[in-house]
């Protein structure tokens, strides 16, 4: 696979990224989306931390190259990051009028299966890559946040290879009350919800919208790892509400019984994408900081 030498970003980024070997589009599977850009920092040693990101999208959408400019930047901070594409939730008719209401043969459960593959494709070439097999963490942005905390939460992350998640604008928490509440959302919406997880957003499929949040998932204890949780002030998505102020102090609070180590960040002024001149750069540094602290 041939490898490419990354210059810095831009002006802003303090040269990180200088050095940096990009190894594009490494296959983990047989599908067209199970690819993944490894970056690899200069001076680099086995004991080298690596960390998995995921984009993000609305499990229905996003790609790679979305972040390319910030894993390059993170790379240079002296990370092997691997920057990961999975297979999306199935959109066929999701913008019709009608609706077509019809269900994925992609959901959560396949995209975590699908960062579990890429994982283990990873860790088989760490030798190859001159980076450490033991030293791991995961972050992600929106929907890709969500895989991330699931899969350092689950039984997958096989012998806690996974030490610590990055949570950047991602849902905490799908549970609701009672269905009728999905009568206010856009009916879009509610049909992402039933295709990405498998179940009618009815009273009794209740517990099957608790089991992918990760607010549930840290209340009912278990392995969890230390998590940064990274909030946008402005999080509005969907033409919605922006509850997540409320639904990230809640998270934080869960790990905090159950003392786990976390952080919780707010990026004042900054919308869902961190669009806003400095956000990616305080993102990433919060990051950093603490991969640090709890990736030994």
């Amino acid at each position: 696979m041939a490898a490419i030498i990354l210059p810095a970003c831009n002006k802003d980024d303090n040269n990180e990224g200088d050095g940096v070997t990009l190894i594009p589009n490494v296959a983990y599977g047989a599908d067209a989306r199970q690819q993944m850009d490894v970056y690899l920092p200069p001076g680099r040693t086995a004991q080298t931390p690596v960390v998995v990101f995921l984009h993000g999208g609305g499990f229905v959408a996003g790609d790679k190259a979305d972040v390319h400019p910030h894993m390059q930047r993170f790379s240079g901070k002296g990370y092997a990051v691997v920057n990961v594409n999975y297979r999306l939730v199935d959109t066929t008719g999701l913008f019709q009028t009608p609706l077509v209401h019809k269900p994925s043969s992609i959901r959560i459960t396949e995209q975590l299966h699908d960062v579990h593959t890429a994982i283990q494709a990873a860790l088989a070439k760490t030798g190859e890559w001159n980076v450490s097999n033991t030293r791991w963490a995961i972050a992600g942005h929106s929907a890709g946040a969500t895989l991330a905390m699931l899969y350092a939460y689950n039984g997958m992350n096989e012998g806690g290879l996974v030490k610590a998640a990055a949570n950047w604008a991602g849902a905490t928490d799908f549970s609701f009350q009672d269905e009728s509440q999905f009568s206010q959302m856009d009916p879009r919406l509610v049909e992402v919800y039933y295709r990405a997880i498998g179940h009618e957003p009815k009273n009794a499929n209740k517990l099957a919208y608790m089991a992918v949040s990760p607010y549930w998932i840290v209340a009912s204890g278990g392995s969890i790892k230390p998590t940064l949780n990274v909030r946008p002030e402005n999080n509005e998505l969907f033409n919605m509400p922006d509850v997540s102020k409320i639904l990230y102090e809640a998270f934080t609070n869960a790990l905090n019984t159950k003392k786990i180590p976390n952080r919780h960040v707010e990026i004042a002024g900054a919308d869902h994408g961190f669009s806003k001149p400095g956000n990616w750069e305080q993102v990433l540094n919060e990051t950093d900081a603490f991969f640090r602290q709890y990736v030994p």
